[in-house]
């Protein structure tokens, strides 16, 4: 018999030897208990067999960057379940009883990493953002001038984190896909016990700072030297990267690909639009690999699309597919522009028929919409309302979660 029940502190030790069971992984004590600062108790499910925990689910409060401002998200993570159980249906109902807490919560808006991209889409997640994965030769030649070596600051970084936290709150506002980042989880991005190392150097940190002395740009990286015949081909391996300015990221490129004894920078989190790629494009053959990033979840349908805003005017009725969630499901006029936006409910003819996940997927401004009806996932049933839709929704630039959690 499967109980679900919210999780107390007595089961944190269950829990962490079913964290290390679900990934396939092995945390330090005190790794596991740094990480588990950023979980809120009363958002905690966990699924028990015979009293024995056997599956989780967790959320926590955050604000989520969309275009035009900010909005109220839970932040799903640390979903898991014991291979005892796999395949029997205790993700699902975590899953969707989660959500329909969520749902009541007052946030609008749910998000997560998927270490399974396969599952999230059946829950009505979208893929929001993606994010590119790339080595680069050290010393590739840049485009253009080079940054003022002399801004940036080298170190411990968990020296650096006053700078790094700075830095990272004058972009957050600004870009689609950031979430608000409390002190754990500041702490747990730097933490840095011998054990988590696995031969690499020790968490090290760049801090880059404009005239004024203001923060604008921060990177954590390990360095990794091995030896062949006698010579060096050392690894960057950058955790983080975040740039305020142009002038900031190519300040922190520079420093990266200029350390001795490394022969690769690799990067595993930039933006699909990095400026990387740009200043490299006519000097190192580069062959970036997109993943899937952040997914989100339209929890309350009109408040979401309400609180972000618009490029173009669009004046639609959305047929919306949302099995889990009843109170999405139907038909919503969208009257939206740069003046602002209005959703209600009608019984009109719909002029586009699709899944919530469809809508999920463009909330931060990714040109998704226009990629899903080439596919045939999104039904135009008056011709160019996808394209007016895809267009009003679409953003400046590729959204970006910079904080993996």
């Amino acid at each position: 018999m499967l109980e679900v029940r919210t999780l107390t502190d007595d089961d944190m030790p269950a829990l962490q030897s079913l964290d290390e069971w679900a990934f396939g992984s092995w945390f330090p004590d005190e790794r596991f208990a740094v990480s588990a600062q950023r979980l809120e108790r009363r958002r905690q499910r966990g699924a028990f067999v015979d009293g024995a925990l056997v599956g989780h689910v967790a959320a926590f409060s955050h604000t989520l960057t969309v275009p035009g401002g900010v909005v109220p998200a839970a932040g799903v993570t640390w979903v898991g379940v014991s291979p005892q159980v796999r395949r029997r249906g205790v993700a699902a109902q975590l899953l969707t009883e989660q959500l329909v807490d969520l749902a009541s919560d007052g946030e609008p808006v749910a998000s997560l990493w998927a270490s399974e991209s396969s599952i999230y889409g059946r829950f009505g997640y979208g893929v929001a953002s993606r994010r590119a994965a790339v080595d680069v030769p050290r010393g590739s030649r840049l485009d253009g001038p080079g940054g003022d070596r002399d801004a940036a600051t080298l170190g411990n970084a968990a020296h650096l984190l006053d700078g790094a936290r700075e830095a990272y709150e004058r972009l957050r506002p600004r870009l689609p896909g950031m979430i608000t980042r409390e002190e754990a989880d500041w702490q747990a991005a730097v933490h840095d016990d011998e054990r988590s190392r696995t031969d690499a150097s020790p968490l090290r940190g760049v801090v880059v700072r404009d005239p004024e002395g203001d923060a604008v740009g921060y990177a954590f990286f390990r360095t990794k030297v091995t030896w062949s015949d006698g010579h060096p081909s050392g690894t960057v391996s950058v955790d983080e990267l975040l740039a305020a300015t142009p002038a900031a990221e190519r300040c922190l490129l520079d420093v990266l690909l200029d350390i001795d004894l490394t022969t690769t920078v690799s990067f595993w989190n930039l933006p699909v639009d990095d400026l990387l790629f740009s200043w490299t494009e006519h000097t190192v053959g580069l062959a970036p690999r997109t993943h899937d990033q952040l997914w989100v979840r339209l929890t309350h349908l009109p408040d979401a699309l309400r609180a972000r805003s618009y490029s173009a005017d669009v004046d639609v009725v959305l047929d919306v597919t949302d099995p889990t969630l009843s109170r999405n499901a139907g038909r919503w006029r969208l009257v939206a522009g740069t003046d602002g936006c209005q959703v209600e409910r009608t019984q009109a003819a719909p002029d586009v028929s699709l899944d919530v996940r469809d809508l999920a997927a463009a909330y931060l401004g990714d040109d998704s919409l226009s990629r899903a009806a080439l596919a045939g996932m999104i039904t135009d049933h008056t011709s160019g309302a996808v394209a007016a839709l895809a267009r009003a929704m679409r953003g400046s630039r590729a959204p970006h979660c910079a904080y993996m959690f």
